[in-house]
């Protein structure tokens, strides 16, 4: 894998370019909370074959990024600056930024202070990026203790049903990158909380919402609710009937076919 050097972090990530030219404008591809770039594999290869390049890129914490020890760098508001030394790093001019759940967050901090450099936006399974609820001390408690149980309580048949689009070497690959999840970026979920609602409803640029109609970790009412938010005139919906938290991952050529439509309808691409 390439690694980039992003600020003060060397981030791993993964490039994908079809066999020919090009089209224009690439994307940009950012995981969620225990994920990395390999959640994308099989998409950017489905991508590829429609012309367009992408990069994948881990966030510090995942794959082979760097880490470091305090919570908050794992807040998503810090992952967007990470994101956005990445993107210059690479010499990257205009592109479509997707986020997948946690990373939704990430891409709309990028979106909100960048927005001159996207062509266009894609939330998938993200919810309404409100602001997290204050968490009781039980509720607390018992996600302090859930991280301290990891990884070693993660549902290994859930997980597997949630990436069956990808390669089994990829797929297993997967597997070992959220082993090594530090818990640093587990809590860090909850650092520095910001509503992002504003930014969504003073959106300028195309915004894709993408969620399946069975997620079981982030409620369809809850992407539909963001996708609301957006103003008419650049929201952009699909709903994955049948298909849970991941479509990314479970029915990645689909998922291309939606972000091509998107890219050369919505996006001029």
């Amino acid at each position: 894998m390439a690694i980039v050097r992003a600020g003060s972090v060397d981030l791993e990530y993964q490039e994908r370019a079809p066999s020919g030219e090009a089209r224009e404008t690439p994307f940009v591809l950012v995981h969620g909370y225990r994920s990395s770039h390999r959640i994308w594999d099989t998409m950017q290869d489905d991508l590829a074959s429609r012309g367009y390049r992408s990069v994948a890129i881990s966030m510090r914490g995942a794959a082979g990024s760097d880490r470091s020890e305090a919570d908050e760098d794992y807040a998503p508001v810090n992952f967007s600056r990470d994101l956005a030394a990445a993107v210059d790093a690479l010499g990257l001019g205009r592109f479509i930024l997707a986020g997948h759940s946690l990373g939704a967050r990430t891409v709309m901090h990028y979106a909100r202070d960048h927005a001159d450099r996207l062509a266009g936006l894609v939330l998938m399974s993200g919810g309404s990026l409100a602001p997290r609820a204050e968490m009781t001390a039980e509720q607390r408690a018992r996600w302090l203790a859930n991280i301290e149980g990891y990884p070693g309580n993660i549902n290994r048949d859930y997980w597997g049903h949630e990436h069956t689009g990808l390669k089994p070497e990829v797929r297993a690959a997967l597997w070992e990158d959220w082993q090594r999840v530090p818990q640093a970026r587990m809590r860090g979920a909850q650092s520095l909380p910001e509503d992002l609602q504003p930014a969504l409803r003073s959106m300028a640029v195309p915004t894709l919402v993408i969620f399946g109609d069975q997620d079981r970790t982030v409620p369809p009412g809850s992407s539909a609710e963001g996708y609301l938010e957006l103003p008419r005139d650049v929201r952009h919906l699909h709903v994955f009937h049948g298909v849970d938290h991941s479509p990314n991952a479970v029915v990645p050529d689909r998922c291309a076919g939606v972000f091509d439509r998107f890219a050369r309808n919505a996006c001029g691409v």
